[in-house]
């Protein structure tokens, strides 16, 4: 009887250890993506298709196909896509990230412009261009797929932000005709203070939520303060800085054709 006892005793314990984690052991990537395409399995809509990469680069990387069927298939297999579209590629160590909630992948994918580094790229196969419809479908999984489960949260605050554009930067939602981003400008910070980022070919809205700054729009400087939204009509320039202690913060909201 103690023999049998010892026995269930082993095999409870290795069962134990076999449905947990070790201590300290990080996820690999083919196992954070295949968790990620479980959840996005749940929330796709049932006549959604799709085809997608993602590449990881340097040590535990790879690359993964993902595709997304009719009926809400949404499979896995290593290897690069059978057929042309694009690949988000990044590392092991932002991959864990966006799994944990550090950063989400869209503000990991932020820049200034096209040549920037970051975390976070999007490479397109051959015969592939960055169309509008493509650029939708990049938005859509790059938020929808990335964060798994629902309801879909993302934490904005300076631990979860990239310094973008002369600020830190927290991406929310783009999609086309539409894009959306906490912004915080610390003392010292300046947001466009290169004159070829200073105008867009869309409207933008800047909510401040907290602190004071200063603006300049089209020429005419103002004070920013919390409580207070400024409308910037496309093709107006428009820099913020900040000469204060406390940073300034707000919700930034950029949207029409060409958004």
């Amino acid at each position: 009887m103690k023999r049998w006892i010892f026995f269930i005793t082993i095999l409870l314990m290795a069962w134990t250890l076999g449905s947990q984690p070790l201590v300290g052991q990080e996820k690999t990537a083919a196992k954070i993506i295949t968790d990620w395409a479980a959840a996005y399995q749940k929330k796709v809509s049932p006549e959604e298709e799709g085809l997608f990469g993602i590449e990881i680069k340097g040590e535990g990387g790879g690359v993964w196909t993902v595709s997304i069927e009719p009926g809400r298939k949404v499979k896995v297999r290593a290897g690069e896509p059978d057929k042309p579209t694009f690949l988000f590629t990044t590392d092991l160590s932002t991959l864990r990230k966006i799994d944990k909630g550090e950063i989400n992948a869209l503000t990991a994918a932020g820049r200034a412009k096209a040549s920037d580094s970051a975390p976070v790229d999007i490479k397109f196969m051959p015969d592939v261009q960055p169309s509008p419809e493509v650029m939708k479908k990049i938005f859509h999984y790059g938020f929808h797929f990335f964060i798994p489960g629902t309801p879909e949260i993302i934490y904005f605050d300076e631990a979860h932000s990239r310094f973008v554009h002369g600020g830190n930067v927290v991406i929310f939602y783009y999609t086309t005709g539409l894009r959306t981003a906490w912004y915080q400008v610390k003392k010292g910070m300046v947001i466009n203070q290169d004159e070829s980022d200073q105008v867009n070919p869309f409207p933008t809205l800047f909510i401040c939520t907290r602190g004071e700054g200063r603006a300049k729009l089209g020429g005419k400087t103002i004070t920013l303060k919390k409580g207070m939204m400024v409308y910037i009509p496309a093709g107006m320039s428009h820099m913020f800085w900040n000469e204060n202690d406390e940073p300034m913060e707000g919700i930034i909201i950029m949207f029409g054709p060409g958004a």
